[in-house]
């Protein structure tokens, strides 16, 4: 299997595939702001806190992706970690995380296999084929940390997914 195939099936089961884990578009599933606002006690994180973060690191290596420039507007890292109040704000971060993640999936099929091994820019570390399989990691992971919130919460439905 090419680099390409490996990534875009990875890619799949993170973002709206159940496979060994939940993914997280069916972790968020059905949820409202109040719950998505919800933090267990001696949590750092509510569940809108993790995907807003999600999504803007997913946005700036998109960006990078498609080949824009993007520079971080954020001094650290936890002021990713934002979240509102409404319905409707939560509903628009949601939409976010899948308008992301639908143009995520978009480039990586769209992409010839040579660009997963090109360098990604403008750090010059790590190939392409690299920091999408680091995104899928970092995807999983969260996703964990929101199945783990919503059983905390008494929201998650183990018919779901992994219970």
């Amino acid at each position: 299997m090419s680099n390409k195939n490996t990534l875009l099936e990875q890619f799949e089961i993170c973002f709206e595939t159940n496979g060994w884990f939940v993914s997280v578009k069916n972790a968020i599933n059905g949820i409202n702001a109040e719950q998505a606002a919800w933090k267990s006690v001696g949590s750092d994180n509510s569940i809108w806190s993790l995907l807003s973060h999600m999504n803007y690191y997913n946005n700036a290596y998109l960006e990078r992706f498609e080949g824009r420039q993007f520079e971080y507007d954020i001094a650290e890292n936890k002021e990713t970690f934002t979240q509102s109040l409404t319905d409707e704000e939560w509903q628009a971060e949601v939409r976010r995380f899948e308008t992301i993640m639908n143009g995520w999936h978009r480039a990586i099929e769209a992409a010839d296999e040579a660009k997963f091994e090109e360098i990604e820019p403008p750090f010059n570390e790590h190939s392409w084929a690299w920091i999408i399989a680091s995104i899928n990691a970092h995807t999983a992971h969260h996703g964990g940390q929101i199945v783990l919130l919503r059983k905390l919460q008494g929201s998650w439905n183990s018919g779901a997914g992994v219970s």
